[in-house]
């Protein structure tokens, strides 16, 4: 069997993080299926360990933008799915070509947020025209490649019933992303990070990732420790307006950013912080929950979306949208014991790389191509 895998939009967080899991493992766990992987033109392949059963390629030309991606995708990758002789096509980000592989197609759905109108207007309120068309355009492509997949993969029951909601004809397998062994709770403090208490805010910044309710719950409560925040700036005018909410609100000294970070320096980040603050209303599976508790790290999360189907009773939740409650969900969170954190600890343990790459697996072979 040979599964074509077009990951040319894994380009940062956690699809990048995703990929990682998935050319690292899945090829050792099928030895007799053959795998080719499109990637985009970025770093991080450079430390994969090669295997027999899977050939990497690097795709240069779709690596500039979701349009140059998008021209590969409907030419280039319909080329590479005749000319190696796939058996199955697996796209990893929401989006199929529109021209027909002749083949059966495994469509993932990573990012939720073009499918969640509340994203949308937020990125009317804050970001250009060009970058709302941009997220419209997906949102159809998306529509428009669930409901000529195969098979589709949601990464929570939140995403299989959103998908549910929006074609009912659609029945989503589930499987969830799995955990590096990297992130373990015994990490040594980074020194950035200083000698006073912390929470932390991990993820890239986009308009639906909730950071105005951070401001607003530092300031409702003056005695919850400074906020940090770690991750790169997507959407510019929206973290300006944070910004500027932190200054008005006179909290800007504890609302603090610092870009982003190596990834083999999160562990340390995770496991010596008071506890993981994660306000982001529009997600899939995010890999910083998994982390943060591999880390021993208490999370406080919205209570929405996969949030509490992925965190459990492990997790200190907040009313959506209210910086109040947040502020008393953090304030839970500050006084987190031991105990917990080695509950937080043991739910991570559930979320693995094979577990969830024997779920790939159980797919792929139900094409029955041996």
């Amino acid at each position: 069997m040979k599964i074509l895998i077009n990951a040319v939009s894994a380009r940062a967080g956690g699809g990048v993080a995703y990929l990682i899991g998935l050319l690292e493992i899945l090829p050792e766990m099928a030895p007799e299926i053959d795998f080719l992987a499109a990637v985009p033109d970025i770093s991080f392949l450079r430390g994969l360990k090669p295997r027999e059963n899977i050939e990497i390629q690097v795709i240069s030309e779709a690596s500039a933008d979701f349009y140059s991606r998008y021209f590969w995708e409907n030419t280039g990758l319909i080329k590479l799915c005749h000319k190696w002789g796939a058996d199955v096509l697996f796209c990893v980000a929401n989006v199929s070509p529109i021209i027909d592989p002749g083949i059966p197609v495994v469509l993932m759905i990573q990012n939720v947020a073009p499918l969640t109108l509340r994203a949308i207007k937020m990125y009317r309120r804050f970001e250009s025209v060009s970058q709302v068309f941009r997220m419209l355009l997906i949102r159809w492509l998306t529509m428009l490649s669930l409901a000529r997949a195969n098979r589709v993969i949601a990464l929570s029951q939140a995403t299989a019933r959103l998908i549910k909601s929006l074609n009912p004809m659609i029945e989503s397998e589930v499987l969830y992303h799995g955990i590096s062994e990297n992130f373990k709770s015994a990490v040594a403090r980074p020194s950035k990070a200083g000698t006073d208490p912390y929470f932390i805010y991990v993820s890239n910044l986009y308009v639906y990732k909730g950071l105005e309710y951070i401001v607003e719950a530092l300031e409702c409560d003056s005695t919850l420790p400074r906020v940090i925040i770690v991750g790169r700036d997507y959407d510019y005018n929206y973290v300006a307006y944070v910004k500027k909410l932190a200054e008005k609100a006179g909290v800007a000294g504890r609302l603090i950013f610092i870009g982003p970070v190596p990834r083999e320096e999160l562990p340390g980040w995770y496991a010596n912080a008071v506890a993981m603050v994660y306000t982001s209303w529009c997600e899939n599976c995010p890999n910083i929950l998994l982390e943060s508790m591999a880390c021993g790290c208490p999370v406080v999360a919205m209570q929405i979306g996969p949030m509490q189907e992925i965190c459990g009773d492990t997790g200190f939740y907040a009313i959506p949208f209210s910086g109040k409650s947040l502020a008393a969900a953090m304030k839970q969170a500050g006084a987190a014991s031991s105990a917990h954190r080695a509950l937080a600890i043991a739910k991570a343990g559930e979320f693995t790389w094979e577990k969830s790459m024997n779920r790939h697996l159980e797919i792929f072979r139900g094409f029955g191509k041996f």
